[in-house]
């Protein structure tokens, strides 16, 4: 491989480093209930029921619109799971999100549709869907590229699961074994490790 196709290569590793940077500073290492977009939500249904008063599911954005009149449901569902007791009137048929600019000095801004306008920000790859409880980030990082002593790094490799949305594993810095065009991998792993 030529030296400029390396270089290349290397700008674009450096750039998704850029973006996983970025939404590893949005989540905060322990995931606190946001999570980058994948076009689904889990949510905590409500079923009438004394004994089972959810029901988890995780359902695409589009299906969120049929739940905005449910008023019991939860919605995104708590980072613990379904609660076993009902708390009343909680979804008012609006969520918060961290929408993308795309403006490395303003990333996200904060806002919150109802879930008909949800359906609008599925294929917008960037934004944090919820929001995390901590609020979207205000600044970007500077990316660097670290590994260890013997040239490897710790990833999330996203998984397309829903029960196991990523696996931890090790790779090579030097061109991350083509995980850098892999846009929802976590690059590195949070500290607390992958999101589940």
């Amino acid at each position: 491989m030529s030296y400029k196709r390396r270089l290349l290569k290397m700008s674009r590793v450096i750039s998704a480093l850029a973006l996983v940077t970025l939404t590893l500073v949005a989540c905060g290492s322990s995931g606190i209930n946001g999570q980058a977009n994948n076009g689904k939500i889990t949510i905590c249904h409500a079923t009438s029921s004394a004994t089972n008063p959810y029901t988890e599911m995780t359902i695409d954005f589009n299906e969120l619109n049929g739940h905005s009149n449910h008023t019991d449901d939860l919605i995104p569902a708590p980072e613990g799971g379904c609660p076993t007791v009902v708390t009343p009137g909680g979804n008012d048929g609006q969520i918060t999100i961290c929408h993308a600019t795309g403006i490395e000095v303003n990333p996200f801004v904060e806002i919150t549709i109802d879930f008909n306008g949800l359906r609008e920000h599925s294929d917008h790859k960037g934004d944090f869907i919820p929001a995390p409880q901590n609020g979207c980030a205000s600044v970007t990082t500077t990316p660097t590229v670290t590994g260890d002593n013997n040239g490897k790094i710790t990833i999330c490799h996203a998984t397309r699961s829903i029960k196991n949305p990523y696996v931890l594993i090790t790779v090579s810095v030097n061109g991350l074994n083509g995980h850098g065009d892999h846009s929802r991998d976590i690059i590195p792993a949070p500290d607390g490790g992958c999101p589940k």
